[in-house]
């Protein structure tokens, strides 16, 4: 075989030998210049299937491949590039395109530059607008949210949004009412995923309830609101549930009652303790004597007044122990449960 264009003897490529056929067919369409929108906000760049989270030295090669598809005959192209920044907004990128045809890959040399146009993504204009699909409403069980639940929620809340691997995911915004937290987050599924979390990991219930927003293309749009119940009680608390005096140890995943006579343990959903009442108490490290009657009693660190211990520790001089109305006990729990 000759090619038809030199009568160079050797294998041919549509009547061709290789250097004639890289000659006239080019891989290519070289572009004077490319435009790439980058959000202002996260960072992240367009391309034509979409706003991505990536490198920029990832991103060009499939601006590259998608402004300048592969040339007839050539089956597919791949490229390399060089980019020199010119600006902030300009690259001088330097290409190489290397096309695949049978068993040939010729290189197809060129320059050109990248426009970077400043933008805004579709997430980031949402959050921008404050948009929102789902509501976390989060509540104490006939009680208001504590100080530090607030500030735990509010933690949890944006650490877990900020694990979650897609970019449309983000809190709009957050709002203290009625004793409780609201979290405007963007994503039905969003806020019912992070409501069992919370529940999971503060102890409480999960309810949700679906509202009709409008219509998107011809289908009806809901807003979800989710609300977690946080139990009643919070660790640490003394309660009288079905006569006996106990206390919170726990409050996740399950209510625990500690009988602060027994010192017996039990467990219980956050609905089957709705009964239990808290009662005044207080808890803290207490100086330990024995009274002439052979008891153990605690003495009050401000008051001095002496109460006979129900079970006592054996050769100890201190103890924690809850001061309540009916008596005094030891705890199972450190003085200060904010530490715990």
């Amino acid at each position: 075989m000759f090619c038809v264009e030199c009568g160079a003897d050797g294998p041919v490529y549509e009547g061709l030998c290789a250097n004639c056929f890289r000659k006239r067919y080019p891989v290519v369409k070289p572009v004077e210049f490319l435009d790439l929108a980058r959000c202002e906000s996260c960072g992240s760049f367009r391309l034509r299937s979409g706003w991505s989270k990536v490198d920029r030295e990832l991103v060009l090669p499939q601006l590259l491949r998608d402004a300048m598809p592969p040339l007839p005959p050539y089956e597919r192209v791949g490229f390399t590039q060089v980019a020199r920044e010119e600006d902030a907004n300009n690259l001088a990128v330097t290409v190489k395109a290397v096309g695949r045809f049978r068993d040939l890959a010729p290189v197809q040399d060129f320059h050109l530059r990248v426009r970077i146009k400043p933008s805004l993504c579709d997430s980031c204009q949402k959050q921008r607008g404050r948009y929102y699909e789902g509501i976390l409403q989060v509540r104490g069980e006939d009680r208001e949210l504590t100080p530090g639940e607030v500030r735990a929620l509010r933690t949890f809340v944006v650490a877990r949004v900020d694990r979650t691997e897609s970019s449309e995911a983000f809190v709009s915004r957050i709002e203290e009412i009625h004793g409780g937290l609201d979290f405007y987050l963007s994503k039905n599924a969003l806020a019912k995923g992070i409501a069992r979390d919370v529940a999971g990991s503060f102890g409480g219930t999960v309810s949700a309830s679906p509202k009709l927003y409008g219509q998107k293309e011809g289908r009806e749009v809901y807003r979800v609101t989710a609300l977690v119940r946080l139990a009643a009680f919070r660790k640490g608390d003394v309660v009288r549930h079905k006569g006996a005096l106990s206390e919170v140890t726990s409050v996740r995943p399950f209510v625990v009652l500690r009988d602060v006579v027994s010192g017996e343990e039990r467990r219980f959903k956050p609905k089957d303790i709705r009964g239990a009442r808290r009662i005044d108490a207080e808890r803290f490290e207490a100086r330990l004597v024995r009274l002439e009657s052979g008891e153990v009693a605690a003495v009050h660190p401000e008051t001095a007044e002496e109460r006979p211990l129900r079970t006592a520790p054996k050769a100890a001089s201190r103890a924690v122990v809850v001061w309540t109305p009916d008596g005094a006990f030891l705890s199972g729990l450190p003085a200060d449960t904010s530490k715990d």
